[in-house]
């Protein structure tokens, strides 16, 4: 009776420390979804990734499991919303996949703002509370500089300014306002 009794609190201690670790999700659709855990970079919910709908995916195309040198890849990112329904992958080589995923961590650092926060230390006397000071970083901007060539006399006695186009090659407005390339 005691050994029974060892048993069970010993079962009971098991499931109370499995249900506690236990992630609690919603599903909608066919994709699954973690409760209150989002993905850093886009702030969207994150997924659960089924192999059910991963193994559904591949016999659809006629495989048993994915063919080597390829990866199963979500078309519209589980990070930036994407489902991880079977509609939404496909088989890409490896280089392929690293490829579109680099592209996509680029576009999406692309749109999020850099939001920067500076604490500014307090002074020796000063109170503890110190609020941060949110600042605003953009991308900077570069601007291709035209470069002038000194004027110059030609047959006709007229002064023309000549430019450096950004390949190299010289040119000057002539009366009608277009671009005259000067042979060299």
């Amino acid at each position: 009776m005691k050994n029974v009794h060892n048993i069970l609190s010993a079962l009971a201690i098991l499931l109370a420390f499995t249900f506690s670790n236990a992630q609690s999700t919603y599903t909608v659709g066919s994709t699954e979804y973690v409760y209150g855990e989002y993905y850093s970079t886009t702030g969207k919910p994150k997924v659960v990734r089924s192999s059910s709908n991963k193994k559904y995916f591949l016999k659809s195309r006629g495989y048993e499991s994915t063919p080597y040198g390829y990866e199963v890849d979500h078309i519209i990112p589980l990070s930036q919303g994407g489902s991880d329904d079977p509609s939404n992958m496909q088989l890409l080589t490896v280089s392929q996949h690293q490829k579109k995923t680099a592209r996509e961590r680029t576009q999406v650092a692309q749109t999020n703002t850099y939001n920067v926060y500076k604490v500014n230390s307090p002074a020796y006397y000063s109170t503890p509370t110190v609020k941060p000071e949110k600042i605003q970083y953009s991308t900077p901007s570069y601007t291709t500089p035209v470069y002038t060539l000194p004027t110059y006399n030609n047959s006709s006695s007229s002064t023309r300014t000549i430019y450096t186009g950004s390949r190299g090659g010289q040119y000057y407005i002539n009366s009608n306002g277009n671009k005259t390339y000067v042979k060299n």
